[in-house]
């Protein structure tokens, strides 16, 4: 049975010629493959590694991308700031 989510998480790789990527979040127990597709309008279509995102998720318990996203929100109010 499939479980889901949602957590606040880091996007670890981004490929914007194939719109997928990795977003790591402490609560989950792997990363959490995202497609453009699923990604909120205000991201714009793309993501960047390091930005902050809201990811709702689905674990879906396939051996290729157990946990998938469902819909992923950038989070400007919690970017970092470089050497803050």
């Amino acid at each position: 049975m499939a479980t889901n989510g949602t957590s606040v998480g880091t996007v670890v790789r981004w490929d914007g010629g194939r719109g997928e990527g990795l977003v790591e979040a402490p609560d989950l127990p792997g990363d959490c493959w995202v497609e453009a597709a699923v990604l909120d309008p205000s991201a714009g279509g793309d993501l960047r590694a390091g930005q902050v995102v809201e990811v709702e998720w689905t674990d879906t318990g396939s051996d290729e991308h157990p946990l998938r996203a469902d819909r992923v929100t950038p989070r400007d109010d919690l970017q970092a700031t470089p050497g803050a």
